[in-house]
């Protein structure tokens, strides 16, 4: 009897994927076609000047002494890390320019395996 229950849901999966597989492909809308232009929406002055006020002036960040920093997860010296770390996260003051936090990484020194001669 399992083997003839089987069998069916067998079949099904078949009988109902054979159909798809055979029909003719059919294409979108815009396949090959260029997309119909859609004018861009105009902001408002008012959220325009929101933006431009938050923009900082410069793009300068200020490390202060208070700056956390940390590399490879230890503390260190903002002066005291390689020119070759990357930034894992930077954390900026309210005025997205004072920096509160930054999570230094350096890459991990490839060794090379021993010789066996």
């Amino acid at each position: 009897m399992i083997r003839l229950a089987l069998a069916l849901a067998v079949w099904v999966g078949f009988v109902t994927a054979a159909p798809a597989s055979l029909a003719a492909r059919k294409d979108g809308r815009l396949f090959g076609k260029e997309a119909p232009h859609v004018p861009a929406a105009k902001a408002p002055a008012a959220a325009l000047a929101v933006v431009a006020e938050r923009a900082p002036a410069s793009d300068d960040y200020v490390v202060t002494e208070g700056t956390e920093v940390l590399l490879n997860g230890k503390p260190c010296r903002y002066q005291a890390v390689p020119n070759n770390a990357s930034i894992l996260r930077m954390e900026l003051g309210p005025d997205n320019k004072t920096v509160l936090k930054i999570h230094f990484r350096t890459a991990p020194a490839t060794s090379t395996p021993p010789s066996g001669r």
